[in-house]
């Protein structure tokens, strides 16, 4: 029990310092309130959260970008992308509205893939609040 407990504490430790590291110059370039602000609009920010509402038009694509923090996400109409992985990898992701999943932080790119608009609300955990 004692190994597990220490276990589990060396591993939060370890995701929190991967989510404080700071963010590379590339990733910055990357931010895509700035590479992309026909898509992404900055709803509300201060300390410890960034709340970005995307909205994609059938058909459209966004350019790529980077998400620095870890996000709550909020699927307002259904999910049907195809993402390109900063590495040239695809995938198709479909989900309904009204999810909410985790996104972790990730370099990327997106297309709707379907004949209606795709929006959703993303949570970017900055840093743990007061307590």
């Amino acid at each position: 029990m004692r190994g597990m407990l220490a276990g589990l504490a060396a591993g939060v430790l370890a995701s929190l310092a991967w989510w404080a590291r700071p963010v590379s110059a590339k990733a910055q370039d990357l931010d895509p309130l700035k590479v992309d602000p026909q898509h992404y609009h900055l709803e509300f920010e201060n300390s410890w959260i960034q709340v970005i509402r995307c909205r994609i038009p059938p058909h459209d694509k966004v350019a790529m970008h980077h998400h620095a923090y870890g996000s709550m996400i909020v699927l307002l109409t259904d999910q049907n992308l195809m993402q390109t992985e900063a590495d040239g990898t695809r995938h198709e992701a479909h989900r309904k509205a009204g999810e909410v999943f985790w996104g972790e932080p990730t370099t990327h790119m997106g297309e709707n893939i379907s004949d209606q608009p795709y929006e959703y609300v993303r949570v970017d955990i900055k840093a743990a609040g007061p307590r």
